[in-house]
């Protein structure tokens, strides 16, 4: 998002008055103008010079500068308050998603609290995948002795129902136990033929004591852009399966019948 550079010139309780004393205590000419064009401040004082001074941060430049030396010196000035402010919107961005991933985690402990049924638990999953900011259908594709991912109680992952550990995107993810997020999966060579009908997936591996029990993620037929706080908050939701799973695995084996 870049920054609005109106507000913090004319209104930021720290930057407007630091640059209005700056101007008051120059006579140069100097106008400051938003990345479009858009005049913010013109002050005109011995007249305006033609040098052009960028407001630069993180390689992108919101805004110019125009006028002689004192323009450079305004510029530089700018260019720090600017960083700071998206110093400070990293800060509270990550505030929130470490806040999401809190409740996330304690809502979903307790959703599974009991639970060992496997179906149950699949559902539960499958909907908190589904839960993502980015969007998405949900999915749960469980790791079998053969080596084949099978869905789990998710229509979207009907076009993963040939999926095995090892081949395609998801099955990289179950090999190496690392979770991805692909935006553009058409473009992926590891993309198989069933992962290709969706425009995007986002997966992580569900592991419990170094084993991967199997993958769950989300998908979607329609272009969108998973970001990184959405692999961790998906991270989070498969850290907390791996154990739920192994539950109810151990209980599935010991009511089948022996011999």
């Amino acid at each position: 998002m870049e920054p609005d550079l109106a507000r913090l010139i004319v209104r930021h309780r720290h930057v407007a008055p630091m640059l209005s004393a700056l101007l008051t205590g120059t006579n140069a000419g100097v106008r400051i103008s938003a990345a479009d064009g858009t005049v913010i401040i013109e002050r005109e004082g011995g007249g305006i010079g033609f040098e052009k001074f960028p407001i630069s941060v993180e390689g992108r430049t919101p805004g110019w500068v125009e006028g002689d030396r004192t323009g450079r010196a305004i510029a530089a000035v700018l260019s720090y308050a600017v960083a700071r402010e998206a110093d400070k919107r990293s800060l509270a961005r990550e505030a929130l998603d470490r806040y999401r991933e809190l409740t996330l985690v304690y809502d979903l402990a307790d959703r599974l609290s009991g639970e060992i049924e496997p179906e149950i638990v699949g559902r539960i999953l499958v909907e908190e995948a589904a839960r993502l900011p980015a969007g998405g259908s949900g999915f749960l594709l469980i790791a079998a002795e053969d080596g084949e991912l099978r869905p789990a109680g998710s229509e979207a992952a009907a076009g993963f129902r040939a999926a095995s550990v090892g081949a395609g995107i998801l099955g990289s993810v179950a090999a190496s136990a690392v979770a991805e997020e692909v935006n553009d999966v058409a473009a992926d060579p590891r993309a198989t033929a069933g992962e290709r009908t969706f425009a995007a997936l986002i997966a992580a591996p569900v592991v419990t004591r170094g084993l991967v029990l199997g993958v769950l993620g989300a998908a979607s037929t329609t272009p969108i852009e998973y970001q990184a706080a959405d692999l961790k908050l998906l991270a989070a939701i498969a850290a907390i399966a791996g154990p739920a799973l192994a539950l109810g695995r151990a209980a599935v084996a010991r009511e089948a019948p022996v011999g």
